[in-house]
């Protein structure tokens, strides 16, 4: 028999769902995120790897899927970092349409000894225009070189909730809403020598109605 194309994708689609509901359920099936209700939006295929030379001045982006937007959303990553000097890598939500110019919040974190950062920002391409978290430390990311570590955002309206490494760093609040929705991506900041940032096993798990 021929198989059904459609029937195959169909069955594809609903077990890569499912096992995203099985990370959301040991994540959050004690808060109140209404994740249940959602929807799996996006699941990476191939790995995607920001190398860079620095010193730098500017972010290297990576975009996602240009037609893909969202507001409310739980975003996953597995990054792993490889770098000479200090660096950061992270998540881009809610940009406008231009990755590299538009106005955009920025989910990054800090590989430094000693210096487990973390940061959620806005920017209008290299222009900082604000933090939501201000400067945030957790022992639970590791900044050993070649370490992966995992980052959960979860956008809800005006808030914002961080996991690294399945280890919840609170919420925190955009109080002007500068940004209600947009495109995704994956940044990274080298300072100076060689480094890279490997972005792989990532998701996003639509909240939109």
């Amino acid at each position: 028999a021929t198989p059904d194309a459609a029937a195959t994708a169909a069955a594809q689609a609903t077990a890569e769902a499912s096992s995203v509901l099985e990370e959301l359920n040991k994540l959050l099936g004690d808060s109140d995120v209404p994740y249940k209700d959602g929807h799996l939006l996006w699941q990476q295929t191939e790995a995607i790897t920001i190398s860079m030379q620095g010193p730098s001045s500017d972010d290297t982006v990576a975009e996602i899927d240009k037609s893909l937007t969202a507001a409310d959303f739980v975003f996953k990553a597995d990054v792993t970092w490889n770098a000479t000097g200090w660096m950061f890598c992270g998540g881009i939500v809610r940009s406008e349409a231009n990755l590299d110019k538009g106005k955009q919040y920025q989910l990054y974190f800090l590989r430094f000894s000693g210096l487990p950062a973390w940061y959620i920002d806005v920017f209008e391409g290299t222009n900082y225009l604000g933090s939501v978290s201000n400067e945030q430390f957790s022992d639970a990311i590791d900044v050993g070189n070649n370490a992966t570590n995992q980052f959960v955002l979860v956008a809800q309206g005006n808030g914002f909730k961080v996991y690294f490494n399945g280890v919840d760093q609170g919420k925190y609040f955009d109080n002007k809403k500068q940004r209600s929705e947009g495109q995704f991506g994956f940044m990274a900041w080298q300072e100076s020598g060689k480094g890279s940032c490997k972005f792989e096993n990532s998701w996003i798990w639509s909240l939109d109605k």
